[in-house]
């Protein structure tokens, strides 16, 4: 899994500023310890990250919502979190992404959607019971063209997904 981490900083007066960088999820008494002020507060900023999902995050992130956001990104498959980035635009954030990504249906190592087609073939029961001669004789570009004018399809570097 992807490293997970932000540095939080007081926002104190500059004297008494403080930062630490903190893996989450976020121990609310840790940070309280370690930077003097409450997680539920707003007395605190985030300055800098190492997050999967860093669109999600801005500066006035709070700690209870990194920590929701972690878990969400935590609860996601590893295909899906292994092409997170790819995947994000079509769902618009780690919430929605988890949301939907349980209807994903993802065909590894596929590149296009013929090796999609194919894959599919391989793994149909009714497919393999054709004669040889059967098999033969298949349209695997029309079956590919159908596939692709009925379903949504993302390309990311570890296979492709129907969305």
């Amino acid at each position: 899994m992807a490293e997970c981490s932000v540095l939080i900083e007081t926002t104190k007066s500059a004297e008494d500023k403080t930062s630490r960088w903190f893996d989450l999820p976020i121990d609310y008494e840790l940070f309280r310890d370690l930077l003097g002020v409450k997680a539920d507060s707003n007395d605190y900023q985030i300055i800098d990250m190492k997050l999967p999902f860093a669109g999600d995050i801005v500066r006035t992130t709070s700690v209870r919502r990194l920590n929701k956001l972690y878990f969400a990104y935590t609860d996601l498959s590893p295909e899906v979190q292994q092409a997170y980035k790819e995947l994000i635009p079509y769902c618009g954030g780690v919430e929605d992404l988890l949301q939907k990504s349980e209807e994903f249906l993802f065909y590894p190592e596929c590149h296009n959607i013929m090796d999609v087609a194919r894959y599919r073939l391989e793994h149909n029961i009714e497919f393999s019971a054709l004669s040889e001669k059967g098999k033969k004789y298949f349209n695997l570009e029309a079956y590919a063209h159908e596939l692709e004018e009925k379903g949504r399809y993302a390309l990311c570097n570890n296979g492709m997904f129907k969305l």
